[in-house]
């Protein structure tokens, strides 16, 4: 029943993995008003004089384009009413339907149509708001249908939002590579990070490509062994993997604002002449425990990663040893971070601000082989690169991916694991 909230407002409680009343009403009246259209536009299509159902011939029979066609017949041979009106042409494409079918179909055949997609009509511009309502609402529960509509919806933020900041990437490039120190007590963490096809649009732009603060956690925070560099110059240097970078090699530029830097692209080139690739890699050492003791905190290992600019593909990669957290499968957990930034998946506060989205985490199986990716040409031979000069064996790996097309700038992506297990450190039983 309704409680109240601090506010005053009411607050109804519903039973976990139950819809709320609202939910399901709209659901069943999608579900009636969709399985009267589909009924009536099955009945009018076999009532056409065509000499067979292909698109083509039921286009060439009314004279419509062959687009409407192929929807009309994929909508009515689908059964379930809510993926039925999913897939129809809208309204205005059904009307031009319905008039070139009525020299040639009985009359009640169309008024019958005609009344179904008037109610479908109501039902979208007056409850749901409109087509943008009515195509966000019936993915609530057409997982394909949703899929392909938040993909189109991020694909137009990512213009949008490049065309503002006048930067866009073609992928960022996320990986985490967990190996047990030499104390066998924590892992070593590798970051692996980069932009493929990263580019300016216009001139006065700076484009972020890294940013980092202290990690006082860690006992050299930030330890560059990859590059040899001192720990004294550390904070101002940021370790690119030249190699695997375009040639010429990036030039960037730091700039310290407090305990945060940033370091840019330098230049102002704009277009394709401003495009360049740019890979780096970092060591955290001891970054992670590989055990916890019997009163420790139950804290969830994760990597977190989201893009700096807008970007069409996010990859990310978590790489851990076999003996680090074995028969630990993780859980993909998306966050909103508009409002209270960075989340934690020990923190239940922010479970408010979880997004559900499309994307899932993908098991890649154990060895560098196993790695490739599409987006990144190179990336096997990147991580191999890093695993040789740590002295790490490659393909004791297992790994683990999400990939993520048009990600969103205020999402969190974090792979969470279960709490490291307890290491028994009494002596074995004779």
């Amino acid at each position: 029943m309704p409680t109240m909230s601090p506010s005053g407002a009411a607050v109804t409680h519903t039973e976990s993995g139950t819809s709320p009343p609202y939910e399901a009403a709209v659901a069943q009246h999608l579900r009636r008003v969709g399985r009267e259209l589909h009924d009536a536009l099955q009945v009018l299509v076999e009532q056409i004089p065509a000499k067979s159902r292909s698109p083509q011939e039921l286009a060439r029979t009314l004279k419509v384009h062959r687009t409407l066609a192929s929807r009309l017949l994929s909508a009515i041979r689908t059964d379930d009413p809510l993926a039925a009106i999913g897939r129809m042409p809208r309204s205005e494409g059904l009307r031009m339907i319905l008039q070139a079918a009525k020299p040639s179909v009985p009359r009640e055949t169309i008024a019958r149509a005609e009344a179904a997609l008037s109610a479908f009509e109501q039902l979208v511009h007056g409850e749901l708001g409109g087509w943008d309502g009515f195509e966000a609402a019936v993915t609530e529960w057409l997982p394909d249908a949703r899929a392909r509509f938040e993909l189109a919806n991020k694909q137009l933020a990512f213009k949008g939002m490049a065309n503002l900041l006048g930067m866009r990437a073609d992928v960022q490039l996320d990986t985490g590579i967990y190996y047990p120190d030499a104390r066998g007590e924590r892992c070593d963490i590798v970051l692996l990070e980069g932009m493929v096809n990263v580019r300016r649009l216009r001139p006065s732009v700076r484009i972020p490509i890294a940013v980092h603060t202290p990690n006082p956690s860690a006992p050299r925070p930030l330890a560059y062994v990859l590059e040899d560099v001192p720990p004294e110059r550390a904070g101002d240097h940021y370790p690119l993997l030249e190699q695997f970078c375009s040639s010429p090699c990036p030039k960037l530029e730091a700039i310290r604002t407090g305990d945060l830097t940033t370091c840019v692209l330098a230049g102002n080139e704009i277009g394709a002449n401003s495009a360049v690739d740019v890979f780096a890699a970092s060591v955290v050492r001891g970054g992670r425990p590989l055990y916890r003791g019997p009163g420790d905190p139950l804290v969830r290992p994760h990597l977190s990663g989201g893009v700096n600019l807008p970007a069409k593909v996010l990859l990310m990669n978590i790489l851990l040893h076999e003996d680090v957290w074995p028969g630990n499968d993780p859980q993909l957990l998306i966050y909103d971070m508009h409002v209270r930034g960075m989340a934690s998946p020990d923190d239940p506060a922010r479970e408010l601000d979880r997004l559900h989205g499309a994307e899932t985490l993908q098991a890649l199986g154990t060895g560098v082989a196993r790695f490739r990716a599409s987006e990144v040409g190179r990336y096997v031979e990147m991580v191999q690169y890093v695993c040789q000069k740590l002295g790490w064996d490659s393909n004791r790996l297992r790994g683990y991916r999400v990939r993520v097309q048009y990600p969103l700038l205020n999402a969190q992506y974090c792979i969470a694991f279960d709490p490291p297990p307890i290491r028994d450190s009494a002596p074995a039983a004779p």
